[in-house]
Order: C-alpha cells, then structure tokens, then sequence
C-alpha cells in the first residue's frame, strides 16, 4: 500500500521529520519524509498492518516540542517503485496546505543541559549547546520551511562530529536519545558553532578580547566583582549584574536611563527561587513552561539579601529560570542576577553587535565587559511576563517563548487582515482564516526606532507566513502612529481600512479567546480615544458582533494637559478636587509655588485651556494615589496605580477593614454613570483632617484602610453596573479588559462579586488585557465586519433579483 501523509501543526524545528523517519524504520515503512512550506510531507508505502499502525502512531505520538494538528493520509496507486529504504529528503518552499505553524524559541532541554555539566562530554560548557527539542526558533528564521539553509545557523559549516551526529541513520527506535540531533537545524559544538567572546575597556583606551572558555571566565568574574556586563541573548541584547549589590544596579539603571520600574531576577534553579519567594503549584509551571517567562510571585519577606533597588516598593519580584545555556553557565556559578533587555528606556532592545559595541565606548564606566556572539538574531524579542490572577495565568507581556503561536479565533476571516493595535505597548496581528498571528511586544510607537523595528517585523512575519492582507483594522484615534501607519498602507495598497473604538477592541480580545459573540466589556484604562473625541477609559459596553453600545461609564472630569495628566498625578488630584467643588485648598503642601500652582490649575480649568474630559479609571487611581499622600507622580506608566495597590495590600495583610467609600450611579439618557464626586470629596475630607491631628502609625493605617475602601468602592461599583445591564440586556458573560485590571486585588474583587451574583466572568489569559492585546480584538472585529458587509451584500444581490412582492 501506498499513502500520501500531511501533517500540519507545528511540526518543523521540532525534529518531527527525524521521529518520521525513526519510527518509518521501526515499522519497516519505506519512502520519504520532507518539509513542505509549514507542513510535513510523507510518501510511505508498506503492508495494510504497518501503514495501519504508521498512521495512528503519527496521530497520537510526536516529538516533545511538537504539536500535531492534523494527519491526513491519502491511499494512492502505487504508481511509482517503492525505495529500498525511508529517508529524509529535500524539503519544498510551497504546500498550498496551510499558513505554516512555526516554533517559538525553546529553552535548554534536561538533556542537553546534562551534556554541558558533564566533563566527558564534547560539548561540556558549551554555551550554545542545543539538539531538536530545544534552543532558537523563531528569532533565527529568515524563511520557511525551517531548514538550516533558512535560519541563520547557515553561516556556521558543521564539523565531522556534528556531521554525523546531524545525518545519522542507525538508530532502533524513534525515542532513542541519539534521535536528538538527527536534523537538529541549531546543531552545533565547540568546533563548529557560535562561539562565546568577551569585550572589555583595557583601561588605555582600547578593548580586550577573548574567546571560548577564557571568555566565559571573564564575563563570570566581572559579574562577581560587581560589574555590570551585556550579554547576547536569544532574542537580543540583555544587560546583567548581581542582585544584591545596590551600586551595582544603580549603575545599571544609570545605564538604561530607568529610574524606579522593577528590574526582574533570573534564578540557576526552582529552590533557589524558593528561597526568596512563594511559589505555587500553578506558578511552578508557568516558571518551568516552555515559554520560560519572567513570572510576578510574592516575596516571602522584604530582607532576602536583594538591594531595594532591584523592585523598590513592589510587593513582587519577577522571576524566571534560565532559558540558554549561557544563562544556565553564568547563573550557576554566580547566582541569581538581575537580567533585563539590553536596551536604553523607550527604544527598542539591541540586536546587532556593533550597537552594543557603541554602547559600551560610550558608557565604559556603566558598562563594564559584553559576552558576545556571531549568530545573528532576525527577529528581535523581549522576555514574555505572566503572573498568576485568581487561579489563572495572566500575560502582562506576549513575546519570546510564546510569538508565533497563534491565537485562535472563534470566526473566520474572509480574508487575511493585518491588525496595527496601539501606539503603547505596540504589538499587531495577522489574521487568516481562523488564526491570529500575534507578533511581540515592541514597547511605545512614539519612539522612531520602535516604530522603525515595528513596521520591520510586519513585513517580515507576511513573508515569513505568506499571508498577505486584503483589509486593514487599526485603532480610531487619528494621532497614534499605528493609525497613521494604517492609513498609508491602506492607501498604498488600495485596501479597505477599518477603525475601531479602542475599547471595543479591548472587549473584543477577551471575546476572541472565549468564544464569545457577545457580552457584557467592563474595560478600565488610562486613555482610549472616544467616538464623541473625549477621552474614554472607564466604560460599559455592550458588544455584539462588530457593533458595540456604550451602556454606562465613569463620571466625566475635566483634566489639563494630556500626556502630562498621564505622569503628573498631582495635577490629576487637583483637577479632581476641582471637579468636586473642594476647592484647590485641598493640595497638602503648603507655601507661595503650590499657590501659585492652584491658581493655574483653577485658571486653566475654568477657561478650559489644554484640557480634556475624560472617564478614565486609569487617572482617577492616579488622583486618589496623590490624595492619600502615597505618590504624586509617574516616572513609569502605572507607578501610582502600582503604589495604590500595594498600599491596599498592607491593610489586608494587617485584617483592617476597608474604608467606607462609594460610587452612586445616575442614569443619563440611558447611560449608566458612577459619580465619583462624593468619593473625591470624603477622601479629601479624611486626609486633610490626617494631616491634622493623625499620629503617624494612626495616619499610615487610616491612608491604607482609604486604598482599600477605594478598590473595593470600585469592585462594588462593577457588580452594581453589571446587574443593571444585566437587567436591561438579558447578558450574563461580563468580559473584563484594560491595563487597570492589572491589578490583583481588583480584578480578584471584582471577579469574586461578580460570580457569586451568577455573572459568567472572562478575562484575557492568551493576549495581555493591556494594549498588547488590542490587535487580536481589531482582527476579529474586522473579520465580523467582513462577514456582515459580505452578507449584507449578498442580501442586496438577492433583493434585486426577487420578483415585487415575493
């Protein structure tokens, strides 16, 4: 018999063409296997028992990396001689199949790790050891399908060794250990791979260089003295220094122009995470998933030997395993450090060796060495972040590990559609068919260079993917540069442009991962442009298909000055206190500026100069932060929001009760509204008379128990909202969306309320809830779109032809 067997799934760079192959042997199958674009291709013949039991075991077993979608086999006539023997052979640029499923970037498999731990080894302390289950991916492919003339390990010859270990046949069955560099692509050892190389000032002027061991040597020892050192990583440039060295991180914060966000710490192992953390069953497989993302855990106590400037005032620190065997090498021997991307603030993270090289003669004195190599990084990408929220893994951060996996979509495309997103957190999404393509994060389009390395990477995924799209959805706010972007392309390429409110493609995203054709979208942010051009970020939407009704949202208020609204939380309280008709007296400090500072703030709001209504949640943490005396500005986005929180975490610890604060909700039109006028004024109130007569333990306790009574005023206020709608709309499923809901204590709130009141509750966990996610939500927004215009038009067709009167 004879079969013509595709497998379609992620089946290349995973060594499912030498499993094939083994497992052809075993059976004594005979024919070929090869990639075919993004599929794998079989020509198998054998007798009717053996192909019986090929075929299943195709369907139901498979490499560890791998991930089988679809076996279809297809008897033909055996037309053709069979071959002596099964082989791997040649693979094929087109299948016409399927859009290819590639592999993320893998983490340093157990295997391999134990060959570079054991001296007898050949590849004992190779920093770039990796086999078909493990090492770069996607950050290394230049085309499909991913043979080793795509990627770039192609400039690196394979010695005698790997050459052989690379093309061996003899081999029993295809779980044997040997079958682990078999078409290994990454192959490569000390003789013939990438190779580790140190750079460091000489301290005349020039640069001192070595290589292999001896540069490996020097990158462990400048860590230990205190030194900070960048050192190429998988998806890009990473800077490293220890943790429990304060000067040593000041430099490095100096380094990156990073003045308070929280660095991460990359552990040698799960206990010594242990040590410093809480880790919990679900955590512990986020840490040791095949994404290896940086993971947000409770520390157990504030003193684990960390300087305070690694996470300052966060009650979490990010964690996460090594991932590489550098990684691995220098961890282990000097243990944990602070890795972070290899990047100045608000550009994108470094890939190319001369960049870094300029870096480091700028920055000698910040800077102290680069462990480097000559394998060069396609597709830049940052490390993932997740946390666990409420039982559930939470993405802050979608990027190496997990891009290019696809998000599936519960409706499918009419046609491919590139998906822009935002300007913050910028990330887009092809979508064909049923997948979105979700690309990594690249930090904030206001950067040239983010933008530069953004619309890079949209080019490269259409030609890496093949798709190439025939609509485009972007965001409705004409000043971000994604919509701009957008708006070109389309222009260019006369294709139909589709804009969506920015929360809509918030609520959208959730509805994406779940399923959902409609729903209930509580979406609390910072700012998203509405259609009536005020600024939203406090909204009740009622989603159905591509059409959304805004139901009910935060009360608006008045704010000066746009982005300086976003990091000056001072102002923000003022315009709040405004608003409340308190009166700018309410600012605590006292002398002739913050006076002068009232006045202006009262002027430029009673004269409406550069203000803007607005219903974001976002600002109004920020205003309540400032009231309580917590923090009164943003040197990263969402400082104040983060202080809040943690100040609400204290009291919780502590059992107090939460203070008593609330929303009342009006109806305007039909629009449900949360006045957050008697909060403002009951919290300026209880502060101004803290400021009084309150001891200082007295007055901490009162200002946490206020951060407390906040969050839970807001929590409160969902589920009041949420029964009204649900009343008036017979919905049940609420999505809840937006950076705001980044917070842990909110979001468990809030979901707790909900369900015990019977509400079905859904969040994102596949996409971040922040505007790393809204390009998912903009795909199927436009893919209902689509299909609504696609039958509509089918409907005018059909009225056309009817007979009057039919």
């Amino acid at each position: 018999m004879r079969y013509e067997i595709t497998i379609l799934g992620v089946v290349q760079g995973v060594g499912y063409r030498p499993f094939v192959a083994a497992l052809a042997e075993q059976l004594h199958i005979r024919g070929s296997v090869r990639n075919s674009g993004g599929v794998v291709r079989i020509d198998a013949f054998g007798d009717a028992e053996a192909m019986d039991n090929f075929i299943c075991r195709l369907r139901s077993c498979a490499p560890p990396a791998a991930r089988v979608d679809r076996v279809q086999a297809v008897p033909v006539n055996e037309d053709e001689t069979a071959p002596g023997d099964f082989g791997i052979v040649e693979s094929e640029a087109e299948n016409g199949a399927d859009f290819p499923l590639l592999p993320a970037d893998l983490p340093l498999c157990e295997a391999c790790l134990a060959e570079m731990r054991n001296p007898d080894n050949r590849r004992y302390r190779y920093p770039f050891i990796s086999c078909v289950n493990c090492g770069p991916r996607y950050s290394i492919t230049e085309e499909v399908p991913y043979d080793r003339a795509h990627i770039t390990m192609r400039e690196f010859g394979m010695c005698p060794s790997c050459r052989e270990e690379y093309t061996g046949m003899n081999f029993q069955t295809c779980s044997s250990p040997e079958m682990r560099r078999r078409h290994a692509q990454t192959i490569s050892c000390h003789a013939c791979g990438p190779q580790l190389r140190w750079m460091a000032p000489d301290g005349e002027g020039g640069f001192a260089c070595r290589e292999k061991e001896a540069a490996l040597e020097a990158a462990q020892e400048t860590l230990r003295a205190g030194g900070v050192i960048a050192l190429k990583g998988i998806g890009g440039y990473q800077f490293a220094c220890r943790p429990d060295r304060g000067a040593c991180v000041e430099r490095l914060r100096r380094l990156k122009h990073r003045d308070n966000k929280p660095f991460a710490v990359m552990f040698p192992s799960l206990e010594s995470i242990r040590e410093v953390c809480l880790v919990s069953k679900q955590e512990e497989e986020l840490l040791c998933s095949s994404a290896r993302p940086i993971v947000l855990l409770c520390v157990k106590k504030r003193e684990y030997g960390f300087s305070c400037e690694v996470s300052g005032e966060s009650r979490f620190l990010g964690a996460f395993l090594p991932y590489t065997g550098l990684h691995q090498l220098l961890t282990q021997a000097v243990g944990p450090l602070v890795i972070t991307s290899g990047n100045v603030t608000d550009e994108p993270i470094l890939t190319a060796d001369e960049e870094m090289e300029k870096l480091l003669q700028k920055n000698p004195f910040l800077l102290a060495g680069i462990a480097w190599n000559d394998r060069r990084i396609v597709t830049p990408l940052d490390d993932s972040l997740m946390r666990m929220t409420g039982g559930r893994p939470q993405l802050l951060r979608r990027s190496r590990g997990l891009v290019p996996d696809p998000v599936g979509l519960p409706s499918a495309c009419p046609m491919p559609v590139l998906a822009m997103g935002g300007d913050l957190k910028a990330a887009f999404c092809l979508a064909c068919r049923t997948r979105g393509y979700m690309s990594q994060y690249f930090g904030d389009l206001e950067s040239y260079q983010v933008l530069r390395t953004y619309l890079h990477a949209v080019d490269h995924m259409e030609k890496l993917f093949g798709i190439v799209p025939r609509a485009i959805a972007c965001d409705l706010h004409p000043g971000y540069a994604s919509s701009r972007e957008a708006s070109r392309l389309a222009g260019e390429k006369g294709l139909p442009l589709f804009a969506f409110q920015h929360h809509h493609a918030h609520g959208a995203s959730v509805m994406a991962e779940h399923g959902l054709r409609r729903c209930i979208a509580v979406v609390f942010d910072g700012t998203g442009y509405g259609t009536d051009g005020t600024v939203w970020g406090g909204e009740f939407l009622l989603c159905e298909g591509s059409a959304f009704l805004r139901a009910g949202h935060l009360e608006e208020t008045e704010l000066i000055g746009g982005d300086a609204s976003a990091k000056d939380a001072g102002l923000t309280a003022l315009c709040h206190l405004e608003h409340a008709g308190c009166g700018l007296s309410g600012e605590k400090k006292e002398g002739e500026e913050p006076q002068l500072r009232r006045k202006i703030v009262s002027a430029a709001l009673s004269g409406h100069i550069n203000t803007e209504r607005s219903t974001s949640m976002g600002r109004l943490f920020d205003a309540v932060c400032a009231l309580l005396g917590i923090r009164e500005t943003n040197s990263y986005e969402g400082e104040c929001a983060i202080a809040l929180e943690n100040a609400a975490a204290r009291a919780m610890e502590r059992g107090m009760p939460p203070a008593e604060l609330s929303f009342p909700l009006r109806e305007e039109g039909n629009v449900l509204l949360a006045d957050r006028t008697p909060l403002i004024r009951k919290i300026f109130r209880e502060t101004k008379g803290m400021q009084a007569w309150y001891k200082e333990k007295d007055r901490t306790e009162k200002t946490e128990a206020l951060a407390l009574g906040f969050h839970e005023a807001v929590a409160q206020m969902v589920l009041d909202i949420c029964r009204r709608l649900r009343e008036r709309f017979q919905e049940n499923r609420i999505a809840l969306s937006g950076g705001v809901f980044a917070n842990v204590i909110l979001q468990e709130r809030c979901r707790s309320l909900l369900e015990e009141e019977g509400f079905l509750v859904y969040v994102n966990e596949k996409v971040p809830g922040n505007d790393g996610g809204i390009a998912l939500g903009q795909a199927l927004l436009a893919a209902w779109k689509l299909l609504e215009d696609k039958n509509s038009q089918e409907e005018k067709v059909c009225a056309w032809h009817c007979p009057e009167g039919f």
